[in-house]
């Protein structure tokens, strides 16, 4: 397998040169991830579903977006089973999904209900109500939304990090939490909903960024409690990128932009290619040496496409192409990196990011957000 991702990475390039998007070799490394998805699902088990029990939802994700091309009825049936075990997972008193089954055993008091997982599962019930367009998909959708709104919402923007733990701001899970968020405001159009994300983007970068390092996460007096992370940058770039398409903001474009610029100056490995999961500074001004994550990887260059495709700038496609090529030996060693790295791949030859909605009002995205009443729930708290 790995062999194969190598000489299909490699067949239509030379050195000092890269195929253009949708190139064959970028389209056939695609298809082989694919195929190792599609071997990995598992009926007896949920679907796709790890040993532990817990979804996939990379794996959903990229079912549900297969089988929008018309062609894969298969994908979108797997899909689907794999949210119906998902489902089992849904805590039917106080909301939310746990992480595993293990979490949801009644003899088991557990409350772990983790903020990035429920985010990723918002988005693939999101997808399912858009293949579907059935009220019991919406209704599924409504309830996690009004868990976010309830337990992980901070009313002065952004979002916790589960329904117990730490309350401060980290940059991954509220882009996680953030892009689910946006995905829900823009199928209901509610103006209430993206003025929340507006509110939540902007306390992100007023909390966390740091004009040398980047995002960064820290403790409730401020102080730095972790080095500058890479999926912080990633995810967090993410949303700030999904909010300019769909609600035109010029800022959160603008912010987009620098987190890709920082990726490729900070975090782009210029040896082995890739991107080091942390940049930390030397006494010579460079870059300290760090590990490459397979996983951590594919999402940042999704992002990296995905911005590409927005802004026209070849420069962040062809960064996550190197990324893809320098991993062959090491892709998708799982089935979660996988299929994140079928969609990081699918993203270099397809925009899928949503197309703005008509939304409910006609506010400039870029004038000041008028005192609305947030989702209910949602003024006030913490």
């Amino acid at each position: 397998m790995h062999t194969l991702l190598l000489g299909l990475a490699l067949a239509a390039s030379t050195p000092g040169a890269s195929p253009p998007a949708g190139a064959p070799a970028d389209r056939a490394v695609y298809e082989a991830l694919c195929a190792q998805v599609a071997a990995t699902y598992d009926s007896a088990r949920g679907g796709f579903v790890d040993k532990q029990g817990v979804p996939i939802e990379g794996a959903v994700e990229l079912a549900f977006r297969i089988a929008r091309e018309g062609s894969a009825a298969a994908w979108q049936a797997q899909a689907r089973r794999t949210l119906d075990w998902t489902w089992t997972l849904f805590d039917s008193v106080g909301g939310g999904f746990f992480q595993s089954p293990a979490d949801a055993d009644p003899k088991q008091a557990s409350f772990n209900k983790r903020t990035d997982a429920n985010a990723r599962r918002l988005e693939t019930l999101i997808d399912a109500w858009r293949a579907s367009g059935e009220a019991a998909d919406r209704r599924r959708c409504a309830l996690i939304v009004d868990y976010f709104d309830r337990v992980l919402l901070d009313g002065r923007g952004g979002f916790v990090a589960g329904q117990f733990g730490d309350r401060e701001l980290v940059p991954e899970i509220n882009g996680l939490a953030i892009h689910a968020w946006l995905r829900w405001a823009a199928v209901s159009a509610e103006p209430s909903y993206r003025e929340f994300a507006y509110r939540s983007l902007d306390r992100l970068w007023g909390t966390c960024w740091n004009e040398t390092f980047g995002l960064l996460r820290k403790g409730t007096f401020g102080e730095v409690i972790e080095r500058p992370q890479l999926i912080d940058q990633c995810e967090a770039g993410r949303a700030y990128l999904l909010s300019a398409r769909l609600t035109g903001r010029d800022l959160d474009l603008q912010h987009a932009r620098v987190l890709g610029d920082l990726l490729l100056a900070s975090f782009q490995d210029p040896e082995r290619g890739g991107f080091r999961t942390q940049a930390v500074p030397d006494k010579k001004g460079g870059i300290k040496s760090a590990a490459r994550e397979d996983d951590e990887n594919a999402r940042a260059a999704r992002f990296l496409c995905e911005l590409s495709n927005v802004t026209a700038d070849p420069r962040y496609r062809e960064a996550a192409r190197r990324a893809w090529r320098s991993f062959d030996k090491r892709l998708g060693r799982s089935t979660a990196s996988a299929a994140d790295w079928a969609l990081a791949i699918r993203a270099s030859f397809v925009d899928e990011m949503p197309a703005p909605p008509a939304w409910k009002d006609t506010a400039s995205p870029d004038a000041p957000s008028p005192r609305r009443r947030l989702p209910r729930g949602s003024a006030g708290r913490r």
